[in-house]
C-alpha cells in the first residue's frame, strides 16, 4: 500500500475514533433541597453552566417527599429543578449542544382544582451564529387524580445548534395566550434534559481532513485506472 494512502486512512481512522456529539442528560438527582437565588449557578453537570434567572428566592431543587408548601407535579421519584416566582433557568456551553427532549410540568403556588392547562413552558435559545429562537410548549392540566404530573416532551428541532439556552413558563388565557406578567405564578418543574454537546472544532477539522484525504486518494485512483482503460483499448 502507498505511504500517501496509508497516511489518508490513518487520518481517517483517527477522526472517526473521536467522539461524535455526546449525550448527556442533565437531572438534578445529585442535589437535594438547595434553594437558589436569581443570578445563582447551579451544579447538575460539570459539561454545562447551569444559571437561574429571576429575582429573589427563583429557583429549588424539589421531591416527592420535600416539596410539601406549593402544589407541586407528581410522576417523577427523583430530585427536579423548580422554576420559582416567575423565575428560569438558563443552560449554556460556548462550544454549542443540541436539545432533544425534556420533563416538564406546572407548579401550583397554591392547592386548587385545575384539571385545564394554564401555562405554557418557553424554551429561548441562542444559536451558535448568535441567532435567536423561541418555541412554545403547553403544560397539561392536572390529571384525574387532581394532580399535577410531569409530560415527556420532545423538540423536534434538534439540529439545532445552541451556546445558550432558558426555560421559563407563563400564564396563559383560555385562548393559550401567554399573559404577560404572571404576578409571581408562572412556575413548572423541569427534568431529564437531554442535550448532547457538539464536538470541539478541533475534531471537526480533522475528521474532515481525513475524508478530504481518502476523497483525493480514490480520485486518483479511479483517474490512474480509467487511463489504464483507455491505453490498453
Amino acid at each position: 500500500m502507498k505511504q500517501s494512502l496509508k497516511m489518508a486512512l490513518l487520518t481517517a481512522a483517527i477522526g472517526f475514533s473521536m467522539p461524535a456529539a455526546q449525550a448527556s442528560i442533565i437531572n438534578f438527582d445529585s442535589l437535594k433541597g438547595e434553594i437558589y437565588e436569581g443570578g445563582d449557578v447551579v451544579q447538575a453537570d460539570p459539561s454545562f453552566k447551569l444559571s437561574v434567572l429571576g429575582e429573589g428566592m427563583a429557583g429549588a431543587i424539589a421531591s416527592a417527599d420535600t416539596c410539601s408548601i406549593i402544589d407541586c407535579p407528581g410522576g417523577n421519584n427523583t430530585p427536579y429543578y423548580l422554576g420559582l416566582n416567575d423565575g428560569g433557568l438558563r443552560i449554556s456551553n460556548d462550544t454549542g449542544f443540541t436539545l432533544s427532549s425534556f420533563s416538564s410540568s406546572f407548579t401550583s403556588p397554591l392547592l386548587a382544582n385545575i384539571p385545564f392547562s394554564v401555562a405554557n413552558l418557553i424554551v429561548l435559545g441562542k444559536g451558535i451564529g448568535g441567532e435567536s429562537f423561541i418555541d412554545s410548549f403547553t403544560l397539561p392540566g392536572q390529571n384525574s387524580n387532581g394532580q399535577w404530573s410531569f409530560s415527556d416532551f420532545q423538540y423536534t428541532a434538534n439540529n439545532r445548534v445552541f451556546t445558550e439556552i432558558s426555560f421559563a413558563s407563563c400564564l396563559t388565557t383560555e385562548a393559550g395566550a401567554c399573559v404577560a406578567f404572571g404576578n409571581n405564578q408562572a412556575q413548572f418543574a423541569i427534568d431529564n434534559i437531554n442535550v448532547a454537546a457538539v464536538p470541539e472544532p478541533a475534531e471537526w477539522l480533522l475528521m474532515a481532513l481525513g475524508l478530504a484525504s481518502i476523497t483525493m486518494m480514490m480520485r486518483r485512483k479511479n483517474k490512474a485506472q480509467n487511463n489504464s482503460a483507455g491505453i490498453a483499448s
